[in-house]
């Protein structure tokens, strides 16, 4: 059994290196489609992490 048939691979650069470097075009479309949703549901990850670490920052000063 497959590590995809025991369980899903959320799509991170993990699964996203291991379908470029397979080359597999149709597990590179499937992970473009998941990776979209989240983006959608979870917004700018990076923008988020930036403005957590300013608020860290405003904390530690006081």
């Amino acid at each position: 059994m497959s590590q995809e048939a025991q369980h899903p691979i959320t799509p991170y650069g993990v699964a996203i290196h291991q379908a470029l470097s397979e080359g597999d075009l149709a597990k590179m479309k499937a992970l473009l489609t998941q990776a979209e949703a989240i983006l959608q549901q979870q917004g700018n990850l990076a923008a988020a992490v930036d403005v957590l670490k300013l608020e860290i920052a405003k904390l530690e000063r006081n």
